[in-house]
Order: structure tokens, then C-alpha cells, then sequence
């Protein structure tokens, strides 16, 4: 069992951090340290908004989360994510069972709300953005899971993010079923 009280969150109008006291194993969808790894922060970036497409001179994900890292001096290892969505948007959860304890943090934008089934789009790389909306979520336990329940985890995550948008009733930009998530959503355990 790890202590989450040791935790730091940092948020900024810029960005959402997240400091564990020691790396962490992850699985995730996150665009910088994707997959499977460990890490010690979480990076949550704020990026500008491109709805127009009028910027083109894009920096890869992976090298705007790692230059700004550098840029404030986080040296750590690290997973990260961009958003266009603002941090004011930043919500947080904490559940304990026993001596289990886990907690949520994540953005949320939703301009770009999809459900399962609609169609989808095709984007190539750094190509115009007509619309835009994250959800970001972090999930932190303080027990370590086994590869097979931290990929449970994250489908439990999704589910509950998909019965959050039908209980809000937030419509899909496409369809105007009852959304499920948006078209760029990552998640990290």
C-alpha cells in the first residue's frame, strides 16, 4: 500500500499536475509516456484552442509536454496529456474501501462530444482540428494492480464517464445520441 496523502496537485491556468511521492506504475492512453510504464508525474496541459485551423505550426505532443516539463523544471519521470479545455474545468474524487484508497483528478471539455457508434473522423498528423474537447482523467490507487486490472480499471473509468455524460444529458456533436466521451478522451491508471 502507498500513502496518497503525499500526493501534490499543482493547477494553473496553464496546466494540472500531478506529483506522486514515488513512480508509479501507469497504463494508459495519455499522448506522452503512452502505454505502459511508470512514472512519477502526471502532466495535464493546456493547449490553445484551433477550432479555426488558422495555426498550422504545430510542436509533436511528445515534444510540447517535454519542453514545457523542462521549461518549469519538472525532472521527473512522466506521463502527459494536452487540452484545449480549460483548467477551470478541473474536477476530483476520492473513495476508500478498507484500506483502499483511490482518487480521480481530470479536465473536461466538451465541444466535441461523441457516442459509441458515430461516425468517426479522419485526421492526419497535425492536420486542421475543426473542433475540440478532452476529457483527461487521472485514476491513482494506492495499491499496485496487475496489468490485467489496471486495463479493467480503465474500462470501469470509461463506463463512468460515459453514465456522467448520460446523467448530465450531453448530446453527440454528430449524432445527437447521448454521449459517451469525446473524440480525443485519454485516460491514465
Amino acid at each position: 500500500m502507498k500513502n496518497l496523502d503525499d500526493i501534490l496537485i499543482d493547477l494553473s491556468a496553464s496546466h494540472l499536475t500531478v506529483l506522486l511521492p514515488s513512480e508509479y506504475r501507469y497504463a494508459g492512453t495519455a499522448v506522452y509516456g503512452k502505454g505502459i510504464g511508470a512514472a512519477r508525474r502526471v502532466i495535464n496541459l493546456k493547449v490553445d484552442e484551433n477550432y479555426s485551423g488558422d495555426k498550422t505550426d504545430f510542436k509533436s505532443p511528445e515534444n510540447s509536454i517535454r519542453d514545457y516539463a523542462m521549461n518549469q523544471g519538472w525532472m521527473e519521470s512522466a506521463i502527459g496529456f494536452l487540452t484545449s479545455a480549460s483548467m477551470d474545468s478541473y474536477a476530483a474524487s476520492r473513495l476508500s474501501f478498507d484500506k483502499l484508497r483511490v482518487e480521480t483528478h481530470l479536465t473536461s471539455g466538451l465541444s466535441n462530444a461523441r457516442a459509441a457508434g458515430d461516425e468517426a473522423e479522419y485526421r492526419e498528423l497535425l492536420s486542421e482540428v475543426k473542433s475540440g474537447g478532452t476529457i483527461n482523467t487521472i485514476v491513482i490507487c494506492n495499491t499496485p494492480l496487475t496489468l490485467q486490472a489496471a486495463m479493467e480499471a480503465l474500462m470501469i473509468a470509461a463506463g463512468a464517464k460515459a453514465r456522467v455524460l448520460q446523467e448530465m444529458g450531453v448530446k453527440s456533436r454528430v449524432s445527437d445520441a447521448i454521449a459517451t466521451g469525446t473524440g480525443t478522451d485519454s485516460s491514465v491508471i
